[in-house]
């Protein structure tokens, strides 16, 4: 359900967000290993974020989980993404973890240029949050320690959508913090 309805908070708009300094990206590739997006918006005092993340970022493997330590990480990985509040911080106000809804998706497929392997297995995760803070129009930047849990990880491409425009930004394993001061 959150993902349904932060898809249709993307595709209409009607959100607001916090006047921001934008820098701008290039725009994501098709599973690319090390490279994620996540999508947020504000909405009163609701934050629907939606990350998608290639298997081997997450897991450090593309194919189906068959053997028990697969199945296991894939567990572990699960509980982790779950977990939004270890895994984003907003800075400037208080916000809460309310629900996460995981997918992952796993499907064999032929050599494709929007990969950035050979013929093989495909697997991604997608995460809807949905959050509650005291005051969205508080949240003066946002940190990243997802990049601390999930060491294959190596950027998130962020893309913030309200009233008051579209935001890109790079979030590098390197530079795990982006400012959306005013």
């Amino acid at each position: 359900m959150i993902r349904k309805a932060a898809a249709a908070l993307f595709l209409f708009g009607t959100v607001s967000v916090p006047a921001v300094h934008a820098s701008e990206t290039r725009s994501a590739h098709a599973h690319e290993h090390g490279h994620g997006t996540l999508n947020i918006a504000f909405e009163d005092n609701r934050v629907l974020m939606e990350l998608e993340i290639p298997g081997a970022d997450i897991v450090g493997f593309e194919h189906e989980p068959k053997s028990d330590s697969d199945k296991a990480a894939v567990e572990a990985a699960e509980e982790k993404l779950k977990n939004g509040v270890a895994l984003f911080r907003f800075d400037g106000t208080a916000c809460r973890f309310e629900e996460a809804h995981l997918e992952d998706h796993h499907e064999e497929h032929a050599k494709n240029e929007s990969h950035d392997h050979e013929e093989g297995e495909h697997s991604e995760f997608h995460v809807a949050y949905e959050l509650s803070c005291d005051d969205t129009a508080r949240i003066s930047g946002m940190a990243f320690p997802f990049f601390a849990a999930f060491p294959n990880s190596e950027e998130l491409e962020v893309t913030i959508i309200g009233t008051s425009g579209q935001f890109h930004y790079e979030v590098e394993r390197d530079e795990p913090n982006i400012s959306l001061k005013k």
